[in-house]
């Protein structure tokens, strides 16, 4: 899908049809026309625009005669049977003296929200400011789903004191797997962010110093949290494991116990009816006795292996 956007002097964001100068061309998923369109409209090299379509590609920042490439690791959140599923997804920003250009696989709600003009001091020819608000937009979504995910694993964790189920270690499994996720894109983003930093082709205004600084300051802290939580959650999975690998041999140990227990009175019903003289053959209390001799060391069984604590 292609897309073109244009703030007008009050800041209201109008969609426009023609390639403008100061335009903001979002591409989202888009097909081979639509991105042939953009590449003859604004100059640009066709890697600039195939790369970020590619799921697998790595943050990185690219200079060009025609404009600067930055790819990001942006992320998103899936619903399914098992439960939410966080991962990350390659945004491409490309900056050229006309046009400010995004390219990425799926609709962002990073970007929709500068699309729906809701974004405070938005304007789509301040393409260093753009970068720097979108770079903003991505560390604060990196920290509310990273807020959302210690929360779950709280939800989790209780929900695991109550009942062992497969369901729950599976999620808790999903969510280290999108903290490992975040941790490795985080990383990855730290490294365009100084280079975007240190470039003198992204014009700095003063007015523009307190936003950065917000973007790395944030930034940092949900590389810091990400961090933590994934330890926090290996510590968990670990004891968890210990707990379950716990109430196995306990289960174990009680049908041990019931079976020692269980088999007395069979051992003494088997010797009292074997074809041999036994003791109170033939008496009326006989069955009494066998009965009594029953009880009595299947109770003194019992009470050993209670005191012993196999019950």
């Amino acid at each position: 899908m292609l897309t073109i956007y244009r703030t007008d002097a009050s800041g209201h964001v109008d969609e426009i049809e023609d390639f403008d100068k100061g335009s903001w061309i979002q591409l989202v998923n888009p097909t081979k026309d639509e991105a042939d369109q953009v590449i003859e409209a604004s100059g640009i090299p066709e890697d600039f625009v195939y790369d970020p379509l590619d799921i697998e590609e790595k943050p990185r920042f690219e200079k060009d005669d025609e404009g600067l490439l930055m790819i990001i690791d942006v992320p998103y959140v899936e619903e399914d049977d098992t439960g939410r599923t966080y991962n990350t997804i390659p945004l491409g920003i490309i900056v050229t003296g006309r046009h400010f250009i995004t390219v990425c696989s799926r609709d962002l709600d990073v970007l929709n929200l500068f699309a729906n003009g809701k974004a405070r001091l938005f304007r789509t020819n301040y393409r260093s400011r753009f970068v720097f608000q979108i770079l903003h937009r991505v560390s604060m979504t990196y920290l509310r789903f990273l807020r959302q995910i210690d929360r779950r694993m709280d939800e989790l964790e209780q929900e695991l004191q109550r009942s062992m189920r497969n369901q729950e270690i599976f999620q808790l499994m999903n969510l280290q797997k999108s903290l490992v996720y975040f941790m490795t894109s985080l990383k990855a983003n730290d490294s365009v962010l100084d280079r975007i930093v240190k470039t003198p082709s992204l014009e700095k205004h003063e007015e523009d110093e307190e936003l950065l600084e917000d973007v790395f300051v944030e930034h940092r802290q949900a590389m810091e949290m990400a961090s933590i939580y994934n330890d926090i959650i290996s510590i968990k999975m670990e004891a968890f494991g210990s707990i379950i690998s716990n109430n196995v041999n306990f289960v174990m140990k009680f049908l041990a116990s019931i079976t020692i227990v269980l088999s007395i009175p069979t051992m003494i019903s088997g010797i009292f009816g074997m074809n041999v003289q036994v003791p109170w053959e033939g008496q009326p209390f006989g069955f009494i006795m066998a009965i009594t001799m029953m009880i009595g060391f299947s109770g003194l069984a019992f009470y050993i292996l209670w005191r012993k604590r196999y019950f």
